[in-house]
């Protein structure tokens, strides 16, 4: 294991190839990853590099006539339920990676009630219940695992095709889970097992999902729209964050392959009307602090170039916490750009992280040299396997 910390770390940039830009809101999720691979790129695209870098992405919000005010969070209703065990993991957590000293990986799943189905199938989103337990999204087998740190299966909830994201989120004495499915959100109830609530809009290829407390809203990022959804709590669509580049509209005419597409592929809302946005454009990742009440960025953090991620965690001192696919690590990242990086033996393929309520840091990776397709890596400031 190891974990080393660089100062404003400046990392070279791996040689990767530019993506033609075409529109792909038809692809599926799997093209979608597959699409921030490595191409050949054109002359033409390297003789026009430096005109288009003078073009820049501001987001624009709108909203629905009959939404709610899309007022500073200050100002706007705080939302009553059940998930005060959720809001203080997600609030008062401040991680340090130098505490984590101990790490195992969960390959093989413990399942005595569906023993084919009790398997990891490349593991997406993760989250962790007040209990501890663990939601976890198993992308090839169309489920949402509930399951422990042991290992042990408690429930499966099938017929949810490629999820990528799930949320934990309680009102009032109805335990839900929101899940972002491959062409829609729903809202599953864990006790009955069965899908409540369905978005239903056009077009909507959900990749990360949040219940944003403060406004009473769920927000879900659309890469293939370029953009973030906001949705209230019957999954309606009630406002959104738009990346689109008008300023590009002309190349879509005249020479579409040099059109920069921005993919919105995670978000992270805080409190204090600060939310940060995980986006991919041209295979590269770039991370932005923006002001949710006029929806313009505050900051860009510098983050290293060959990063390649999905999704990230924030925590109450600004410091991104992002799981890099392509460089099997953790990367964190604070407001002054200080980079550190943390390597351990089961980081392999990370995807998506939580935290459970002891410090517990839990992340999907889609590792398969244990024989399985995927798993969970546990890593915890104290031996855990010799507490079992």
């Amino acid at each position: 294991m190891s974990s080393t910390v660089t100062e404003n770390q400046k990392t070279s940039t791996t040689d990767v190839s530019k993506q033609q830009a075409n529109s792909n809101d038809g692809y599926t999720e799997r093209q979608l990853q597959s699409s921030f691979q490595p191409s050949s790129s054109s002359s033409n695209v390297e003789q026009v590099a430096d005109q288009l870098q003078t073009l820049n992405v501001s987001s624009k919000v709108t909203m629905r006539s009959d939404a709610p005010p899309f007022t500073p969070s200050s100002e706007a209703t705080k939302t009553s339920g059940n998930d005060a065990s959720d809001s203080k993991i997600k609030t008062e957590l401040v991680y340090n990676l130098k505490k984590y000293k101990h790490d195992y990986f969960i390959s093989e799943l413990s399942c005595s009630f569906d023993r084919e189905n009790g398997k990891f199938g490349a593991p997406t989103g993760i989250c962790a219940l007040p209990d501890d337990r663990l939601l976890v999204a198993n992308f090839d087998r169309d489920s949402v695992f509930l399951l422990d740190i042991n290992g042990v299966v408690h429930q499966i909830f099938k017929d949810l095709p490629t999820p990528k994201a799930v949320i934990h989120h309680s009102t009032g004495s109805a335990s839900q889970a929101v899940v972002a499915t491959r062409k829609e959100a729903v809202i599953l109830d864990l006790n009955t097992k069965k899908v409540v609530i369905r978005s239903k809009i056009r077009g909507f290829y959900p990749w990360n999902i949040q219940y944003v407390q403060e406004r009473g809203v769920y927000a879900a990022c659309d890469p293939s729209g370029e953009r973030i959804v906001f949705l209230d709590n019957n999954l309606a669509e009630i406002g959104v964050w738009s990346f689109h580049d008008a300023a590009q509209d002309h190349l879509l005419q005249t020479t579409p392959q040099l059109y920069q597409k921005v993919y919105p592929y995670a978000a992270y809302f805080l409190g204090n009307d600060t939310s940060f946005v995980l986006t991919h454009r041209q295979d590269k990742c770039h991370l932005d602090e923006y002001d949710n009440s006029n929806a313009t960025p505050k900051s860009s953090y510098n983050i290293p170039q060959s990063l390649q991620s999905y999704s990230i965690y924030v925590d109450n001192d600004k410091k991104c916490l992002i799981p890099d696919k392509l460089n099997h690590r953790l990367v964190s990242i604070d407001k002054d750009s200080n980079v550190e990086e943390y390597k351990c033996k089961s980081i392999q393929e990370p995807y998506s992280i939580t935290f459970l309520s002891t410090g517990t840091l839990c992340v999907t990776d889609w590792n398969k040299s244990h024989g399985s397709s995927g798993g969970i890596s546990i890593i915890s400031e104290v031996n855990l396997k010799q507490k079992q």
